[in-house]
């Protein structure tokens, strides 16, 4: 293998992103922000975390209202892409509660498991839909 080889073998994925692409794209499914190793996942009103209710979501420059979730990158070993290194990160739910003078430690919105339940479940629908065999996932603590 090669990394050539390894990056045309996970295109489809990135191809679906970008067709899904939520700047661009205001259909339900659509919640992917494409990058050239990986991916980013943004939830919206209606598919969400669960613990993201009622939350105040704006559109700003994409096609509806959304907010960031996770970024999920290949994984690496030797010249093959071997697993994926997904992090989560709750800005808006630690925004949320900041405004409502609620004060936790910025990590403790990290990677916290029903963001990540989510993350995986949105990824693996990706892979699915691109007919891409889905790496073993790995959370990791920052991209």
């Amino acid at each position: 293998m090669s990394e050539a080889t390894e990056h045309k073998r996970m295109l489809p994925v990135l191809k679906l992103a970008g067709k899904l692409d939520i700047a661009s794209n205001p259909e339900p499914a659509a919640i992917y922000e494409r990058g050239s190793g990986g991916f980013q996942i943004w939830c919206t009103l209606n598919n969400h975390p669960q613990g993201w209710e009622g939350l105040l979501m704006s559109a700003g420059a994409f096609s509806k209202p959304c907010e960031y979730v996770a970024s999920v990158s290949w994984g690496w070993e030797g010249d093959k892409i071997t697993h994926l290194r997904l992090c989560t990160e709750a800005y808006a739910c630690r925004d949320r509660d900041t405004n409502k003078g609620v004060y936790t430690a910025p990590a403790s919105y990290r990677n916290r498991p029903l963001d990540v339940f989510w993350a995986k479940e949105q990824t693996f629908a990706l892979f699915q839909q691109a007919g891409v065999p889905m790496p073993e996932i790995r959370v990791v603590e920052q991209e």
